[in-house]
């Protein structure tokens, strides 16, 4: 899991340009509440008969996300469903809930075998839904908007 997290890290940083558009008015607590409430919404999206477990990470780490000294807090959640399950089953649930939800668009793709939908948001936020078909796994990757760090928090803490 750890690598898929990282993958998708390095994946949605090489496609997304490093530009200015901070949020200078969003705290660190509340861009971190933002992001994993999002991650909930999509979670409680997901077929619950279907759901095994669920589990919503604590704690994440900073990217930067701008020129000028931005960052984004970045965590996830993973969702255990029943293996077998069809795409359409787990993810058009997830797309129609999201969809409904301001400032937030959505597409979807497919890579290596994984179904995917990308939800971005205000100022850089974005998760990327990733299913498992074989497994039944769904990875949840989420980036909070853009915004300043508090002086007392070093980029390489774990927040």
């Amino acid at each position: 899991m750890f690598l898929v997290l990282v993958g998708a890290v390095f994946t949605l940083a090489s496609c997304v340009p490093i530009i200015e558009n901070v949020d200078s008015d969003l705290s660190l607590p509340d861009a971190k509440e933002y992001t994993q409430t999002i991650e909930r919404e999509i979670a409680e999206a997901l077929p619950a008969q279907e759901l095994l477990m669920m589990k919503q990470k604590e704690t994440g780490t900073f990217l930067s996300c701008s020129r000028d000294g931005g960052y984004q807090w970045a965590g996830g959640l993973t969702a255990q469903l029943q293996q077998g399950l069809e795409v359409e089953n787990v993810l058009d649930p997830v797309e129609q809930r999201v969809r409904h939800l301001d400032d937030l668009t959505v597409s979807r793709r497919e890579d290596d075998e994984d179904s995917i939908i990308d939800v971005i948001g205000p100022h850089h936020s974005a998760w990327v839904v990733r299913y498992d078909r074989v497994d039944g796994d769904v990875y949840v990757t989420s980036f909070s908007p853009c915004i300043r760090l508090p002086e007392d928090v070093w980029p390489g803490d774990k927040y």
